[in-house]
Order: C-alpha cells, then sequence, then structure tokens
C-alpha cells in the first residue's frame, strides 16, 4: 500500500517532471501555479514564464505513475489522465476524462483521445495542441 508520504514524493517528482517538458518543449525560463480563487501560488493553473515572446497556454494532468503536460499557443488547451477502472460518480472514466479536458480548456475546444499506456485513459483539448507524457509509466522515447 502507497503511503501518502510516498504519494506526496511521487506527486512532487511529477510536477517537476511536468515542468522540466514544459521548459524544454515550449523554451519556457519556468513554470508557476495560480489559483484564480484565492491567489495561491501552491496550486491552480500552471502558468509559464517566458524569456521572451509570448506564454502558451499549458495544461498538466496527473494519474497513477503518469503525468500528461499540454501545451499550445492557438488559445487555451487542457488534458487529463486517468487510471483506468470503475465508474467516478456513475460516469466512464473516459467521458470523465473529455469533460475534465475540455472543463480546463473553457468547454469550447475540439477534443483528441489520448493514446496511452494499458491501464490509463485520457483527453487533450484544444486547437494546436502538441503534448507529451513523463514518468515511470510513460512510454520510451
Amino acid at each position: 500500500m502507497t503511503t501518502g508520504a510516498e504519494r506526496s514524493s511521487s506527486r512532487a517528482h511529477l510536477r517537476a517532471l511536468a515542468h522540466e517538458v514544459l521548459c524544454a518543449e515550449t523554451g519556457a525560463a519556468s513554470v508557476a501555479r495560480l489559483c484564480s480563487r484565492c491567489g495561491s501560488a501552491g496550486h491552480g493553473r500552471p502558468l509559464v514564464r517566458m524569456a521572451s515572446g509570448a506564454a502558451p497556454a499549458v495544461s498538466i494532468s496527473y494519474a497513477g505513475d503518469l503525468v500528461a503536460v499540454a501545451w499550445g499557443w492557438e488559445g487555451p488547451v487542457g488534458i487529463d489522465v486517468e487510471v483506468d477502472g470503475p465508474t467516478v460518480g456513475g460516469v466512464e472514466r473516459g467521458v470523465f476524462s473529455t469533460d475534465e479536458a475540455l472543463f480546463k480548456a473553457g468547454w469550447d475546444a475540439p477534443t483528441v483521445t489520448l493514446e496511452l499506456p494499458d491501464g490509463y485513459v485520457g483527453t487533450v483539448a484544444g486547437t494546436g495542441v502538441s503534448w507529451r507524457l513523463a514518468g515511470p509509466a510513460a512510454p520510451a522515447r
């Protein structure tokens, strides 16, 4: 059984990987978080700071040993990954993932089902979106 400390350590590792991916793929100087409700930098939507030029919209999702990162310069983006399993509140996991990605992208966006390792489902939403997986469950690149 995984302890809370192990989950926290794993989540922190996945978050660090997600930030590395965003910096490498977008040229971002750093990644931060900002909660639109309380203003906290400890949680909330990820934001990238660029050394110069416009910043892309970004989204990050975690599930098990996998983190999915999406970015795009054409408008809002959303990504969601889930460990495949029983329904969530009576909703099939793939449908739940699509709704979550759309929520993150502002609801009015095209969606694509992600090709993920066995045991995971996921969706990316937005226009002109790039995405990448990282973490122990991600396929080798």
